[in-house]
């Protein structure tokens, strides 16, 4: 693999999974630690990334700069639009609506800007309210400690910020969906900061295209049964249909039955 294709395919992975260890992403390409520092520092020079610890996530600017909308070749960037123009269609004006960090979350957060002037976004995630803080909406910012890996407000002061506030809608990213085991995530801190939105709104939404379906992170941040709609990818309907899943909108689906809009 050559450099610029193994380095697109770094920035690809990064925005589909927050943060990978230098040394996972050397067993990925088949190549020393060495060679993925030096693609590394080559990004990060571009502003593109940012290293800590042996580990690598995206640059929060590359976040502000809608790094969801900026590649039209890659798949899943495609497939986070579509998600978010599904998820900004459906969610009715005026609402209050809690969104998770994550970079489906934040296509999603600017699908409500483009479609929508009078909806209260409440946020974890740093780079969605700095996104949305010159597009007409309302935000509300929850306080907490920061994660630097994802830019998200995690730990005791969010949680206790979200049991004061009331959401009709929530809409959650994660890294695994799964019928049986739910919904899930990589770390304890973001798991708890998706059952604390989750308890707190009317609707919740999980968002995840169709490569986290079938999936389990290892922290279980909702039960199955907790969710009202799950928001995915036409990749995602022949198994969605299996699972017995009722299309109510274009690719967005029904999991509790007698859940209303």
């Amino acid at each position: 693999m050559g450099i610029s294709r193994r380095q697109d395919k770094i920035i690809e992975l990064l925005s589909t999974y927050g943060t990978l260890a230098i040394a996972d992403l050397a067993k990925k390409f088949a190549c020393s630690t060495a060679t993925v520092r030096r693609d590394i520092q080559d990004l990060e020079e571009q502003g593109q990334v940012r290293r800590f610890h042996g580990a690598v996530a995206l640059a929060l600017d590359s976040l502000v700069m809608e790094r969801p909308f900026q590649d039209k070749s890659t798949t899943h960037a495609e497939k986070k639009r579509n998600i978010a123009a599904t998820v900004a269609e459906w969610l009715p004006n005026g609402a209050i609506v809690g969104i998770n960090g994550g970079t489906t979350t934040t296509a999603i957060a600017l699908g409500l800007a483009e479609q929508h002037r009078d909806i209260t976004v409440v946020t974890n995630a740093v780079n969605i309210a700095h996104l949305l803080s010159d597009r007409g909406l309302s935000v509300v910012v929850v306080g907490g400690a920061l994660r630097p890996q994802n830019y998200e407000t995690t730990g005791p002061m969010a949680l206790s910020s979200l049991s004061q506030l009331h959401l009709d809608w929530v809409v959650l990213g994660a890294n695994g969906i799964d019928r049986r085991f739910g919904i899930t995530t990589t770390t304890e801190q973001e798991a708890a900061v998706g059952q604390a939105f989750a308890v707190q709104a009317d609707h919740v939404i999980i968002a995840g295209d169709s490569s986290k379906l079938g999936r389990t992170a290892l922290f279980r941040m909702l039960p199955w049964d907790h969710v009202d709609y799950l928001a995915s990818d036409d990749g995602a309907r022949n198994l969605l249909g299996d699972w017995g899943l009722d299309m109510v909108a274009n690719d967005l689906w029904l999991i509790r039955s007698g859940t209303t809009r």
